[in-house]
């Protein structure tokens, strides 16, 4: 019987940057059933804050989020901060200077807001959307940011064969000192080093008394790769590409946008419980 599901958000858990009605049902379910439902997501807390709520842990005790990629991971009760791994100063401003060069918008994110700068309008559409946070810098300067815990720094645009030429070309830059992955096919995001979902589960089961073998993961892209690859059941939804599909124990029959989650849960939650 598993004890948690980690579940990314974007094209996976939400549509339309909401939980479907029979997403929630079926997580009401696994919750009843003593399963705890954590997101798993490369935003911010404070973004997720709807989310919660439409899933039922909104400032509930023993209920966690974990966010940045793991690099924070959060008790919902209180908005308590259990645990943050984040970039110093030094790092993300060398990664930013690199970012200059190329044609893509850059965001970093600290624990209370996102920063945009060189600003694509899509993205900033896409923050209101996502209700984030976040101030447009008009200025390439981040100095401002040198007394702010800083989590992580993104590079977007909407082109990952761009995305995917950067990170080759900055790979001798950060090789050793952050953790590169991608994710919504237009972010290059980095990390502090070791900072991954998969750390982010680790240190959440083991915090729980609990091992990975217990533990449900659910994505679609690269930056859920290491939880997928981490848990005892990893699973991708049926729109992901065929490399994440060939690292996952299983795929949904379903795309994200059609129930995903549900049957994930009806699948090797209630079906399981059901035959004990």
């Amino acid at each position: 019987m598993y004890k948690m599901i980690l579940s990314d958000l974007d094209e996976t858990l939400l549509v339309n940057h909401h939980v479907p009605q029979e997403n929630q049902k079926a997580i009401m379910k696994a919750r009843q059933k003593g399963v705890k439902f954590v997101p798993a997501t490369g935003r911010a807390y404070n973004m997720i804050q709807e989310i919660l709520k439409e899933i039922g842990t909104y400032q509930q005790k023993d209920e966690y989020s974990i966010c940045f990629n793991g690099g924070l991971i959060v008790e919902n009760k209180n908005d308590h901060i259990l645990h943050f791994q984040g970039l110093s100063f030094g790092q993300t401003k060398e990664l930013f200077e690199l970012g200059e060069k190329y044609d893509v918008c850059v965001l970093i994110f600290t624990l209370d807001c996102c920063y945009i700068f060189k600003a694509d309008p899509d993205e900033v559409q896409r923050k209101r959307d996502q209700k984030a946070r976040f101030k447009v810098i008009d200025e390439y300067n981040m100095d401002f940011l040198q007394d702010e815990k800083i989590a992580k720094i993104l590079f977007e645009r909407r082109d990952m064969d761009y995305l995917q030429s950067i990170k080759k070309e900055i790979e001798p830059y950060i090789d050793g000192k952050v953790c590169a992955s991608f994710s919504s096919y237009r972010y290059l995001e980095l990390n502090a080093l070791g900072v991954d979902k998969g750390y982010g589960l680790r240190w959440l089961a083991s915090y729980l008394g609990m091992k990975s073998e217990d533990v449900i993961a659910i994505g679609d892209n690269y930056n859920d790769v290491d939880m997928i690859k981490e848990a005892g059941l990893g699973v991708c939804v049926a729109g992901a590409s065929d490399e994440i599909k060939s690292l996952s124990d299983y795929t949904t029959t379903l795309d994200y946008d059609e129930g995903a989650v549900r049957e994930v849960i009806e699948k090797f939650v209630e079906e399981v419980s059901g035959n004990v």
